[in-house]
């Protein structure tokens, strides 16, 4: 079986073996029996021989595809023993992570990974793989990054910058909320260089922003009765204010990254500094797909 057969339709989630990929592997199969949808748990990785080394790398990569195997099947016998799962694959891939959840992105249903690898031998999951992914995964993409586990029920959040490049991020924050059970908080961030913190309804100059937040409560509010909507709007760097605003949410979810501006200052790179920052899980969902 190939990594896009193995992929099609499925969670997919990075393992390495590490504590970061353990927590990773726990949610995605939560995710996988949630959504009644396959599993599929991945590890992978690319002979680096040490300067100076008198190693034989054909040994080294028996070595490797033994311990890759290893961490594989006890990944697998988790997942089994924690969730109700059907349907449980496992893909070892020499090769660099980024590339092999990349090709997956393009048929899998979600990406799951840690923030945090074990070295640059070993590891899959070094921070650059959820960032690269991030950036260029043709699926959502979640990242778990290191934080306390949250009670059931915890808010999710979304930002919004109130266009059309924030739908598709909406949606799938509607549907995980819908899901889980959980309350979910739209949130749109202004700069103003004025202090950060929450503006309320009822201060001047901003009914605009507030009328459009709750355009789009109305608009999702039919297909999804049953998820309770709070509405926010923040000041700050959209990066820090979502960052702060997360601070007892148990996930938050943003659009990818669209470059609108050549100036660095003008375009910041949101889900980045997101993915860099917040103390909870990230999701970063693309474009629909064509």
């Amino acid at each position: 079986m190939t990594i896009l057969e193995a992929s099609t339709g499925a969670v997919v989630v990075g393992v390495d073996g590490s504590e970061a990929g353990d927590q990773a592997l726990d949610w995605a199969a939560e995710q996988a029996a949630l959504e009644r949808r396959p599993l599929t748990i991945v590890h992978g990785g690319v002979v680096q021989m040490p300067p100076g080394a008198e190693l034989d790398p054909a040994l080294l990569l028996t070595a490797m595809r033994r311990e890759g195997h290893a961490v594989l099947e006890r990944a697998a016998q988790r997942a089994r023993d924690e969730h109700d799962l059907s349907e449980v694959a496992t893909e070892l891939v020499m090769d660099d992570a980024r590339a092999a959840l990349l090709e997956a992105s393009s048929v899998a249903h979600l990406l799951v990974v840690g923030s945090r690898g074990r070295g640059p031998v070993t590891s899959l999951l070094l921070g650059s793989v959820g960032i690269a992914l991030s950036q260029h995964a043709r699926c959502p993409v979640v990242v778990r990054r290191p934080h306390e586990p949250r009670p059931p029920g915890a808010e999710i959040l979304v930002g919004t910058d109130l266009t059309e490049n924030s739908e598709p991020a909406l949606e799938w924050a509607f549907r995980q909320a819908a899901l889980r059970g959980s309350p979910l908080t739209i949130i749109h961030t202004l700069f103003e260089g004025l202090p950060e913190g929450d503006i309320a309804p009822e201060v001047s100059g901003h009914a605009q922003e507030w009328a459009r937040l709750q355009e789009i409560a109305d608009r999702f509010a039919p297909r999804f009765p049953d998820v309770e909507v709070q509405l926010r709007l923040r000041r700050g760097l959209a990066d820090e204010a979502l960052t702060q605003a997360a601070a007892s949410a148990d996930m938050v979810v943003l659009g990818a990254h669209v470059r609108r501006s050549i100036f660095g200052l003008l375009d910041l790179n949101v889900p980045r500094g997101v993915l860099e920052h917040a103390p909870c899980l990230v999701a970063v969902v693309p474009a629909a797909r064509t």
